[in-house]
């Protein structure tokens, strides 16, 4: 799982990194990013496999994309901004540590740059698309429509992914390179927090989470992981196959389907049907045999959706 820390300079994303690593990393060159991945420290997995007593026990993983921070008068370049487009999650690093900097215009800034760059850019195709229309190079269908009511929810200053699109609509804007196609989450750097700034989140439908990067305390590990997955919108789920207990990431409200394709996509493609428990029955009774028997075992088909914590084991024709 890929997600693009975007901020502007001195919000402190490069911190944040290297307290979750350990690692020492920082890139000079704005169109090269340093990437880093972190192993999510995971005490579900830690139960899970005291049970399973497997011979390797692999941790979810974070790849954060630390891109470069820009100046807030400035804002950012569009190839800068073509980075985040092509991740998975974007979040918005805002740092509350400084009384001199404010935090719900910073945020507010960065938010309105992200629309105002969708509006310009979806503008830009419907007049080109209407130019087409006019001199007969096209008919006017249904992508323009689907355009014509972006451009009017950007213009309401809301971003595209509040708008209920079905799969070939986000496929389709999501080609054109639109960034507010995808869900932001913020990431609140410090530990000095307003009520207009949880007011601002929650007028823009924007999940966040807070860590004070330069004094972080190592025994809140858990409970950071916990509100960071939560605000980008993620769950774990668990496989115990073979010698091997292993920890995933997915998107909230994914199929087992997704989750055969989190493993390997020759696994989705034979799939048959996914033995799921949730976790706390398998911790008390100590095995899916012990849940079956309990009728605490289900039996998902393709569509059927992966809650937080499932422990899944997918039958497939290979």
């Amino acid at each position: 799982m890929k997600i693009a820390l975007l901020g502007y300079s001195g919000s402190g994303k490069t911190t944040i990194v290297h307290t979750l690593s350990g690692k020492k990393h920082e890139s000079f060159d704005p169109l090269k990013p340093a990437t880093v991945s972190v192993k999510i420290h995971d005490e579900r997995l830690r139960r899970i496999s005291e049970i399973a007593k497997p011979q390797k026990i692999t941790e979810a993983e974070i790849t954060f994309i630390d891109i470069k921070g820009a100046a807030e008068e400035t804002g950012f370049d569009e190839k800068i901004i073509q980075l985040a487009v092509n991740q998975d999650k974007i979040a918005f690093v805002i740092p509350v540590f400084l009384q001199e900097r404010n935090p719900v215009n910073e945020l507010g800034s960065l938010y309105l740059e992200m629309v105002y760059r969708d509006q310009e850019k979806i503008q830009s195709i419907l007049e080109k698309r209407k130019q087409d229309i006019i001199h007969g190079r096209r008919k006017k269908g249904q992508e323009e429509e689907v355009l014509e009511k972006c451009l009017f929810t950007l213009e309401k200053e809301k971003i595209l992914s509040t708008i209920e699109l079905d799969r070939q609509q986000s496929t389709f804007l999501g080609s054109l390179g639109l960034i507010t196609v995808k869900k932001f989450f913020v990431i609140a750097n410090g530990s000095i927090i307003t009520d207009n700034f949880y007011e601002f989140c929650h007028l823009h439908n924007l999940r966040f989470c807070l860590i004070d990067a330069a004094a972080f305390d190592k025994n809140q590990i858990e409970s950071f992981w916990d509100q960071f997955l939560k605000a980008a919108e993620l769950l774990r789920f668990y496989t115990i196959v073979g010698k091997e207990t292993r920890a995933w990431l997915l998107s909230e409200g994914a199929t087992v389907l997704d989750a055969a394709e989190a493993i390997h996509t020759d696994i989705a493609a034979g799939f048959i049907r996914a033995d799921v428990v949730k976790y706390e029955d398998f911790i008390s009774c100590g095995s899916f045999s012990i849940c079956r028997e309990k009728g605490l075992l289900r039996s998902e088909a393709k569509t059927g959706i992966v809650k937080d914590g499932d422990i899944i084991h997918i039958h497939t024709t290979r």
